[in-house]
């Protein structure tokens, strides 16, 4: 029971932190409190493996930010069937996919957004507390990107 009152005092501490560190990461926000509540779980069940050899809110962050890479790498296993109706990846799709996967952030997450999660530009920017015409640019300059690399591909 006291481990139990424990957790729930480090949690009450951490948990807006990862959430914020999930942010700056990338990651959007309806995303970042469903990672971060996943977090504080395998946490909770990992907690013989954390040895004080650093701050528990870098254990803590580095255990968010291993479940977010598995989230992307899941939506991106799930993303061909959500764009074709045949389950394979035809060559096209797979050379876009990785095009949009090599992106920096915020570009990556921005377009990602944009394009496969229907978010309008106010929305986007509201994940990222910044203006609407920053989401617009950033969106621009990722799509950008993706065209040169097409046309680098090209040649």
């Amino acid at each position: 029971m006291r481990e139990e009152r424990d957790f729930e005092t480090v949690y009450r501490e951490y948990a807006s932190f990862v959430c914020r560190y999930l942010i700056r990461l990338g990651c959007p926000a309806q995303d970042a409190e469903d990672i971060t509540q996943d977090t504080f779980v395998k946490a909770l069940l990992h907690i013989d493996a954390y040895r004080g050899e650093c701050k528990l809110s870098v254990w803590l962050c580095q255990i968010a930010k291993n479940t977010w890479l598995t989230h992307q790498k899941k939506r991106k296993r799930e993303l061909p069937h959500l764009l074709h109706e045949e389950a394979a990846c035809d060559d096209h799709t797979c050379e876009w996919m990785e095009l949009v996967e090599s992106l920096r952030e915020p570009y990556r997450t921005v377009f990602s957004e944009k394009v496969f999660g229907d978010r309008s530009y106010a929305e986007i920017a509201r994940t990222y507390q910044k203006s609407e015409s920053w989401a617009r640019v950033t969106f621009y300059r990722a799509r950008t990107c993706i065209q040169q690399m097409l046309s680098d591909r090209r040649t």
